[in-house]
């Protein structure tokens, strides 16, 4: 089996009509949607992270012509960092065709066949609370458990208010602030005014930098804290005892390695994401699959949030539970009506 050629087409794809205030901003970043044909007929397909360079793909795509996917080393495929993901989930996906068996087999096997995932808002600016109850109250009616936000310290605690009386007091919340809360005063008086509430964590509440402040804030507040991060900075957070759950991501073995580390210490996992699409959410779902730890509910949000994902079938998610695609590679296909219909360049061709 041979390389014979790459395709790549960009695309952007809007968020749905409660998310739409995304769609003059994430919405507009592009996602490289890329396509490795062999010459034995299979396709391994993949998705690029929001606004990679469609021309450093390219450069990378030509060195591959000829190769035979069987023979790459997937933990270390030798692609630069940025680009990693993308042909790691393309290889992937053709030696799991090759192979007649699914990515995450290939990873080491399933712990679980459906994966925990949340449901999800962004910060809608005026109104928030009641635009972000609205989505909440959607997420209960479909079973969702858990739902995730972008929070902010002028009105996260009316905003958790109006989302217990909308979608209930079982609703779990994880708080993302994105570092906003600011400084630890801050972060203890919000916590003390949400005592009570169904809180999973906070995410990030004050900048990352400083650990110690995370240190602090374990012995000030109950609500538990979540560190986005990943690498080496997951280490420094083990040593420093800065928190009860890590938010991590990156390739596929990538998210493995760093999940392992946090499992040495007892810390579970999510996946996080870049609000994906269809592609890439199904290489997360491989890799937690495939990760013991990664038990809390993932960034995996599929057409909850995007007008489209791209996909012939969409990732199933019912109850707040995303199924593990079982068929060989991936396990999913492009729908190619869609990719005409979003995408904003025409596609081009390596041979």
């Amino acid at each position: 089996m041979r390389i014979t050629k790459v395709e790549t087409t960009t695309v952007t794809v809007p968020f749905v009509d409660n998310m739409k205030v995304l769609n003059d901003s994430l919405a507009k970043v592009p996602k490289v949607i890329m396509r490795i044909y062999t010459d034995d007929g299979l396709t391994g397909i993949a998705e690029s992270y929001r606004g990679v360079p469609e021309e450093s793909i390219l450069r990378e795509a030509k060195k591959i012509i000829g190769r035979d996917p069987l023979e790459f080393n997937l933990q270390s495929l030798g692609f630069p960092r940025q680009l990693n993901h993308l042909f790691e989930q393309a290889i992937g996906d053709l030696v799991g065709k090759a192979l007649g068996i699914p990515v995450y087999k290939i990873l080491g096997g399933a712990y679980r066949k459906e994966v925990p995932v949340s449901a999800w808002s962004p910060y809608h600016g005026p109104g928030n609370p009641e635009k972000t109850a609205a989505i909440a109250e959607l997420a209960a009616e479909m079973g969702y458990s858990v739902i995730k936000l972008k929070a902010r310290p002028w009105d996260i605690v009316e905003t958790v208010e109006a989302i217990e009386k909308a979608a209930g007091q079982d609703m779990g919340i994880i708080c993302d602030p994105n570092t906003r809360f600011g400084q630890p005063s801050v972060t203890v008086k919000l916590a003390r005014r949400l005592e009570g509430r169904n809180i999973v964590c906070f995410e990030d509440p004050v900048p990352k930098e400083n650990l110690y402040w995370y240190v602090l804030l374990r012995q000030k507040i109950d609500i538990p804290l979540a560190l986005h991060i990943g690498g080496a900075d997951i280490i420094r957070a083990i040593k420093m005892d800065a928190c009860d759950m890590i938010n991590t991501s990156g390739a596929m073995h990538e998210f493995r390695r760093n999940a392992a580390a946090a499992d040495l210490a007892g810390i579970p996992v999510w996946h996080g994401s870049g609000n994906d699409l269809g592609i890439l959410e199904a290489s997360y779902l491989h890799a937690c699959a495939a990760t013991k730890n990664a038990t809390l509910t993932s960034d995996i949000f599929g057409e909850f949030c995007r007008e489209n994902d791209l996909l012939v079938e969409p990732i199933e998610i019912k109850n707040g539970l995303a199924r593990v695609p079982d068929k060989p590679g991936l396990g999913v296909e492009i729908d190619d009506e869609a990719l005409k219909r979003y995408r904003i360049s025409k596609t081009r061709v390596v041979r």
